[in-house]
């Protein structure tokens, strides 16, 4: 693999100069309540700069989580055949907290705490882990993506997913958040397969 240039690191510094102040003013002052040209006066780029890094406002706000989720769709498409989905997204909890860093992990909870509507999954990276999930948790119970039960089991990970981002960097590590996060979803995998 070859060292990113000069020219690409000096992009990817822009970028996130621009992720990280949308997510600090969205913070701050209120999604509704931030311009794109804020974000850029905060980044120090131009307004231009910002639309070359994100289409919108909205991308800039769910990147962070957009890149979660593309992890977690790639860890269920790279999981061993039969294995079980409980244990795939556990262990992507896990591993979660060491690739996003604590500046960027307290602005997206932040963020969220303050704009509860930027958590509602609505992005194509967000459909296409929904997607994934569906399908994984189909085949794990033994039925259709469409049947009731794994869509109840689809909403408490996303409830497990939804608060996971919103916890603060002491909590994500906390061996007790995620003892109490596993035995929601055991608990959600256990109920449906008692119903039938």
């Amino acid at each position: 693999m070859t060292e990113p240039s000069l020219r690409e690191r000096s992009k990817e510094r822009r970028r996130r100069a621009v992720q990280v102040a949308g997510m600090r003013l969205f913070a701050e002052r209120g999604y509704e309540a931030t311009t794109v040209s804020d974000i850029a006066a905060e980044a120090e780029v131009s307004t231009r700069s910002v639309s070359m890094y994100f289409d919108t406002k909205l991308d800039i706000a769910l990147a962070s989580s957009d890149a979660a989720a593309a992890r977690l769709t790639a860890a269920l498409a790279e999981a061993p055949s039969g294995a079980p989905v409980t244990e795939v997204f556990l262990a992507w909890l896990e591993r979660e907290p060491a690739l996003v860093g604590e500046e960027e992990w307290l602005l997206r909870s932040r963020m969220l705490e303050r704009n509860p509507q930027l958590g509602s999954g609505g992005t194509d990276q967000a459909r296409t882990m929904l997607r994934a999930s569906a399908d994984a948790v189909a085949v794990d119970l033994g039925t259709t993506s469409d049947d009731v039960a794994v869509q109840v089991v689809l909403g408490v990970l996303a409830g497990v997913l939804y608060q996971f981002e919103r916890l603060s960097a002491v909590a994500r590590e906390d061996r007790r958040t995620l003892d109490v996060m596993r035995a929601a979803v055991d608990g959600a995998f256990a109920g449906v397969r008692r119903r039938g």
